[in-house]
């Protein structure tokens, strides 16, 4: 009872300490007496009205305590709390309209693939389209010596001019001919020799990925198991127990 009284007495002392009319309040704010809201004295009251509802959860000494703190943080600056938390406060407010798009569906486990046999895939892919495209080179590069060969003929034969332009030319002697002869031998042997080059190259490089993909399929990982179903399940444990009826069948005719 006594501390009670403790209690009471000191939310008392905080009533007269922060009453509105009292000269030594150094917290007061001007024009405090129009601000809306509780005055201190409302406040303090309704805080001992609050501490005496929790009585029973609280022993005086920590409801003592919660009155302190209340009076040292927000009792005591309560009329500077008025004046800034009574005003219009100013929105600031950014609104963004974002785009969102859901994530694709996943595909069930059972048409998933593994990390190792996708990860091995890719690379025997990767391995197979290097070949295909070096064989498509192979290709351009015969038809582009083709062509370049064909022009070098025509413009060491100097029939450049167009076929309605062509102008009767006088007999070539004996070593002109073998000139000329000696000179488209050497055109045909230069492409030749050049296509040659890269077609050795090229079958190099073949074999070289050949050799890749035989390594990888030496080092692949082993594939799943398939997924044993239910259906599947009764399936494989019927033989079993028609071996074990015949078996009691057997037994029975003994």
């Amino acid at each position: 009872m006594t501390l009670m009284n403790g209690w009471r007495s000191r939310v008392g002392m905080q009533v007269l300490r922060l009453d509105p009319g009292s000269q030594s309040n150094l917290y007061s704010v001007p024009y405090a007496s129009v601000l809306p809201g509780c005055s201190i004295t409302e406040a303090v009251a309704v805080l001992g009205n609050k501490l005496r509802d929790y009585q029973k959860q609280f022993n005086v000494t920590h409801l003592l305590a919660l009155c302190d703190y209340f009076h040292n943080t927000f009792i005591r600056h309560y009329r500077l709390y008025q004046y800034v938390l009574s005003r219009d406060q100013e929105v600031n407010l950014t609104v963004a309209h974002v785009q969102m798009c859901a994530p694709p569906q996943p595909l069930p486990l059972t048409d998933g693939t593994d990390r190792d046999v996708w990860s091995h895939e890719q690379q025997v892919a990767e391995l197979s389209t290097a070949e295909a495209q070096t064989r498509t080179n192979m290709l351009m590069l015969k038809e582009t010596l083709s062509l370049e060969q064909a022009h070098r003929l025509q413009k060491a034969f100097g029939v450049e001019e167009a076929p309605g332009q062509l102008q009767p030319r006088p007999t070539l002697r004996r070593e002109a001919l073998e000139r000329l002869v000696s000179e488209a031998i050497h055109i045909q042997i230069a492409c030749l020799q050049e296509l040659l080059q890269y077609e050795i190259q090229a079958a190099f490089d073949i074999l070289d990925l050949r050799l890749q993909k035989k390594t990888l399929s030496l080092s692949a990982p082993p594939p799943l198991l398939p997924c044993i179903t239910a259906g599947q399940a009764a399936l494989e444990d019927s033989p079993k127990a028609s071996k074990a009826n015949k078996g009691k069948k057997g037994k029975a005719k003994k």
